[in-house]
């Protein structure tokens, strides 16, 4: 029968056991503790390593004495501060420049080739042709006409200048030439009214007394100067000349004046008038649109 082991043998078993593994393991921690500061050393003089060769390095003398000295390290360049890479740079702008130096200078708008009538592109034909004169001249007034800027003109404006014009450029007979050679030898209304629809139409021009303008008193006196009545070219001064009569005894032919004397006109019948209306308009027959009026009658001096 086997004999059991006593309690003695198995405490020191395992006694060696824990201390075998105690050992082990204190070896390891310094094992590893070592190699930590191997590697710290190794990177630390390595970094001095790099340092130093990055700022000195060591270079043997050629003289006899053949003696160690330090000298400065050659700076390392970046690429773009390399002779090679500047000089092939500097050579591209170079040419590129060349390129657009060289490029004709007698590049032409077909547009203005056109006016200009010029039938080749080459260059020193187009440098001796009679045309390039032509072309230049082309090209200045071009571009003088594009750059010009204009304002939109009022019509009212560009009508009451039109008028003018035509006033000053009128050489008709005038008032004063009728009364002295009236065309008409009787002052009835029917005649009257004739005469002065003829000049229906007539623009207004302030100041006005011939059929290439009228002002409303102008018009007046040169209806009248036809059957050789002398009017003076004022509303205050015509309502002088004549007769006031009643609305109801009115008749065509007989004046219609303004109580103010700003305006007149010539009666036409039916509440009717014939008059120079007004800066911008022309000479109508239009309805008497005032009540503040009053009827006179010319007769002969």
């Amino acid at each position: 029968m086997a004999e059991k082991p006593k309690g003695r043998y198995r405490a020191d078993v395992q006694v060696n056991v824990l201390e075998s593994f105690e050992l082990r393991s204190r070896r390891s921690v310094r094992e590893a503790e070592k190699a930590r500061l191997s590697r710290a050393e190794r990177r630390h003089a390595k970094k001095l390593a790099k340092r130093d060769a990055k700022f000195f390095a060591i270079s043997t003398a050629q003289n006899s004495s053949r003696s160690a000295h330090l000298v400065k390290a050659a700076r390392k360049l970046p690429f773009y501060s390399r002779r090679p890479f500047r000089n092939t740079v500097t050579m591209s702008i170079a040419s590129g420049l060349f390129a657009t130096f060289a490029l004709p200078a007698y590049a032409y708008d077909p547009d203005v080739a056109a006016m200009s009538r010029f039938t080749t592109t080459n260059a020193q034909e187009l440098a001796a042709s009679d045309g390039t004169q032509n072309l230049t001249v082309a090209a200045v007034n071009t571009v003088r006409f594009a750059r010009g800027e204009y304002e939109s003109a009022n019509a009212d404006e560009i009508a009451r200048q039109e008028a003018l014009n035509q006033y000053r450029l009128y050489s008709g007979p005038t008032a004063a030439d009728y009364v002295k050679n009236p065309p008409y030898s009787s002052l009835d209304g029917a005649t009257i009214l004739k005469v002065a629809s003829k000049y229906v139409g007539t623009p207004y021009v302030f100041g006005g007394s011939t059929p290439a303008g009228f002002d409303c008193s102008g018009y007046v006196a040169f209806v009248f100067a036809q059957f050789g009545i002398s009017l003076p070219h004022s509303v205050y001064a015509q309502k002088r000349r004549g007769i006031i009569i009643s609305p109801e005894d009115a008749v065509p032919g007989d004046l219609v004046m303004w109580n103010d004397s700003s305006h007149n006109g010539i009666y036409a019948g039916n509440g009717n008038f014939y008059h120079a209306p007004r800066r911008g308009d022309r000479v109508k027959l239009a309805p008497i649109f005032s009540s503040n009026v009053y009827f006179m009658r010319l007769g002969t001096e």
